[in-house]
């Protein structure tokens, strides 16, 4: 059985502006393993955003090989990638991304309901997540009514609720305060320790450690190590 859950080979992504080709991703290599917690770091335009939305299987490479638990990605469609990115992969957003016309409940339900979980079902598992991120009492709050940690809480709740084999968060904390940035990675590292794999992008090298490893992208390219603050 491969106990990598992401595999990259010598994947390219390619920008075209007033012809000129730009290679977001340059020659890319990576494995990341079922479970691992990742963090990606790397300065503006090195090619962060475009890895994550590769991984996410909402932008494809340009050339090179990506599978994800096995499948061959880059040989799929978009309605292919589509159908097998629900319910397998699930994002957390520096800015919260939740529907203002929706309480906290129903934003967390509205992944399950696209995959067609039955109300029982639903209601068991939002009132689960709910409850894990100690957001019961804000259940029926409209997002305009909470805080940006809360807000955060019920983004994260969202992307646990439909038990996704990867998680993917950008700048997750880049929005919150030191007190509410701290609480949100703890949820983070519960996620990991419970077996969820999660790669991170951010520009903290205080939320970094947090991660088992540290990627390091330059020109679409990487330099990585093991973190050794979470190994000692």
């Amino acid at each position: 059985m491969d106990k990598n859950l992401i595999a990259l080979k010598q994947v390219y992504k390619y920008h075209y502006t007033d012809r000129l080709e730009t290679a977001a991703i340059n020659n890319l290599s990576l494995t990341i393993e079922k479970g691992e917690f990742v963090a990606v770091m790397g300065p503006s335009g090195s090619g962060k955003s475009t890895l994550l939305n590769i991984l996410g299987m909402i932008d494809v490479c340009s050339k090179g090989e990506y599978y994800f638990d096995g499948q061959a990605i880059h040989k799929l469609n978009e309605a292919q990638r589509t159908k097998l990115r629900k319910g397998n992969v699930s994002f957390i957003f520096q800015s919260f991304n939740l529907i203002d016309e929706l309480t906290a409940y129903e934003n967390i339900e509205l992944p399950l309901l696209y995959l067609g979980v039955s109300q029982k079902s639903r209601k068991t598992r939002v009132e689960a997540v709910l409850k894990d991120l100690e957001m019961m009492h804000r259940r029926d709050h409209f997002p305009q009514q909470l805080s940006g940690g809360q807000q955060q809480r019920i983004a994260i709740a969202r992307a646990v609720v439909t038990q996704p084999k990867l998680i993917l968060a950008d700048e997750p904390t880049g929005n919150l305060d030191s007190k509410n940035s701290e609480a949100v990675m703890a949820i983070l590292q519960k996620l990991h320790q419970s077996g969820t794999t999660l790669v991170m992008v951010t520009h903290s090298a205080h939320d970094a450690d947090y991660a088992e490893r540290l990627i390091e992208l330059f020109d679409g390219q990487t330099l990585e190590h093991e973190n050794e603050l979470i190994k000692s």
